[in-house]
């Protein structure tokens, strides 16, 4: 399921796209090599320049590294706590870094922090060698990730991003990674990348101070994430994320000259989506959408409700009517536990666009016992 997932999420950022400048001829990114903007809801394409085009992503990969960690540790591999042993081709990585010393143990979580925050390269290998057993290993399993999420420009060599010719990318495609790393980390992932500051070994004499290398962070509002990247094949390089009033966007500018061209360029695809678009809610979190008679079910019917807020992104100015509701259920059979999910709802619009979200039961209903069928079956000889 969660390999069909992906590929659905891949696909939606092919399926809807839009030219290279906006609806006024403007290039929003003049001095960038690619660039794209896309609502992280949906994955739809708001903005694109040359975006399948093979770039050097440089640190940008560590998103999919990220990735896998976070995976890593929801199927139970790993937890925050587990300690990380750092081998000699870890501590040997060059680049960010936080002086990791041969045989020094660290928890996965504080070297995830120092990947996300300072994009240090001997602790995303680390982290890459406790989940691959090697970083080669570590680097098939990205491409084999990059595969079940659709991505066709993209190939990788390491866990860094550190240059190879053969480790390439483009801007389309990091922008499915990091909308893909958001959906499976949510808020552990977004507590790391909008962390400007903290500290790692925090209890020794080898204290060491993160520094996010984000700044925009702390300039741009509603921004909380995701990656930059820097060699000198791939310039200037960045995946930024931000969310005003429900609406979060995910946009990445590639092969900038400077540091201070590639902030102002990824800042102005988010002023351009946010000025453009809004999120507009269907259906509150909670609201009651139908009841169901559920089969063996004590009692034999149930209200379901929406278990999330149904929203999506509309032009600002304009709007599109709703045409139809479709309720899909996947259960109607006790026992069914309060809260879970057991079917979804469909709102289908007139510009052709749809959005659901998944339907709850508001109470647990228990199965019937045996005195329960019988009295069920006496009922219906005697009336």
């Amino acid at each position: 399921m969660k390999k069909l997932a992906s590929i659905v999420i891949a696909l939606s950022l092919f399926l809807v796209s839009v030219h290279a400048t906006t609806s006024q001829g403007v290039d929003l990114t003049p001095s960038a090599k690619a660039a794209i903007l896309i609502d992280y809801e949906t994955g739809q394409i708001l903005y694109e320049k040359n975006s399948s085009a093979k770039l050097y992503p440089a640190s940008m990969t560590k998103m999919m590294s990220l990735l896998l960690v976070v995976e890593a540790i929801h199927s139970g591999k790993l937890s925050w706590d587990t300690e990380v042993t750092a081998s000699a081709h870890a501590s040997s990585m060059g680049g960010s870094q936080i002086f990791l010393e041969t045989g020094e143990v660290m928890t996965v979580e504080d070297l995830y922090k120092a990947s996300t925050v300072a994009s240090a390269n001997d602790a995303i290998v680390a982290l890459a060698e406790k989940v691959g057993g090697s970083e080669e290993n570590f680097a098939a399993m990205m491409n084999e990730k990059a595969e079940q999420l659709g991505l066709e420009q993209t190939h990788f060599v390491n866990a860094t991003g550190l240059h190879d010719d053969n480790h390439y990318s483009c801007a389309k495609d990091m922008a499915a990674i990091g909308r893909a790393l958001i959906q499976e980390g949510q808020d552990d992932i977004l507590r790391f990348t909008s962390t400007y500051d903290d500290y790692i070994r925090a209890d020794t004499e080898n204290k060491f101070w993160l520094v996010n290398t984000n700044k925009l962070i702390r300039t741009y509002q509603g921004m909380d994430g995701l990656k930059t990247g820097y060699t000198t094949q791939s310039m200037y390089c960045i995946t930024v994320t931000a969310q005003r009033e429900g609406l979060r966007l995910i946009g990445v500018a590639m092969g900038e000259p400077t540091r201070d061209v590639r902030n102002s360029e990824a800042s102005a695809l988010l002023d351009y989506g946010f000025s453009t678009y809004g999120y507009q809610i269907e259906m509150e979190k909670g609201t009651p959408v139908t009841t169901i008679q559920v089969d063996n079910g004590k009692p034999d019917e149930v209200q379901l409700v929406t278990k999330e807020a149904i929203g999506h992104i509309v032009a600002k100015g304009s709007q599109s009517a709703l045409v139809n509701t479709e309720i899909v259920l996947d259960k109607k059979k006790a026992p069914i536990q309060a809260g879970e999910t057991v079917g979804r709802i469909i709102l289908h619009f007139e510009d052709g666009s749809q959005i659901g979200q998944d339907l709850v039961a508001e109470e647990a209903i228990l199965p019937l016992d045996f005195i329960d069928i019988l009295l069920k079956t006496w009922k219906k000889v005697l009336f």
